[in-house]
């Protein structure tokens, strides 16, 4: 019998994305850090029990898991891998979603429409694939300022993807658009959408 589990490497050797046939949140992606509060992510909760791990990304059908440096995947990757089964076994939920705040209701510009759609559309399944996400945190003097998370957050090909790839793929189709700018990453959960 095959495993609910496909362990995935992604560009960043730190870290794994384990994909699930399963949908563990409905959208978005959930971000936790070694010393976050876990209380609203019981997946999120169950892995960190490891040490060697740093960062959990859940995301609707794959939870990227980022070691630290200096520690090795032998063992933690299976480690890992029987945890996700134990969990999805459970029947229990990856992350009970905060009320949307009222700020996220806010209506966005049309520049801000056509960022998220190619956002949507054209990078975040392309960087999704590699175990990270990307959200939008705003658009401002012809400046869209994003956060890399996930496998993303620390890999060595960051930049090259965020210049390269997303600045210029959003320059040539939004004229509005000067550059792009990775932002410190700030709450431990987000909403693609800046929400």
């Amino acid at each position: 019998m095959s495993s609910p589990v496909t362990i995935v490497p992604t560009p960043n050797p730190d870290a794994l994305m384990f994909r699930v046939q399963e949908v563990l949140v409905p959208m978005g992606t959930f971000e936790y850090k070694r010393g976050d509060d876990t209380a609203d992510a019981p997946l999120a909760r169950a892995l960190m029990a490891f040490d060697d791990i740093e960062l959990i990304l859940i995301a609707p059908r794959f939870v990227t898991v980022r070691k630290h440096a200096e520690s090795r995947w032998t063992e933690l990757e299976n480690n890992v891998e029987t945890t996700l089964i134990d969990f999805l076994g459970s029947g229990e939920m990856a992350v009970f979603e905060a009320p949307e705040p009222a700020e996220a209701k806010a209506e966005r510009t049309e520049i801000e429409k056509q960022i998220l759609e190619l956002l949507d559309e054209e990078i975040r399944p392309a960087i999704a694939m590699d175990g990270g996400d990307v959200a939008f945190e705003g658009f401002e003097d012809g400046t869209v300022y994003l956060r890399l998370v996930g496998a993303c957050g620390t890999c060595p090909s960051s930049v090259t993807t965020l210049k390269m790839g997303i600045e210029r793929l959003l320059v040539e189709e939004i004229a509005e658009v000067e550059r792009v700018e990775n932002v410190d990453p700030l709450p431990q959960a987000h909403n693609p959408y800046g929400l």
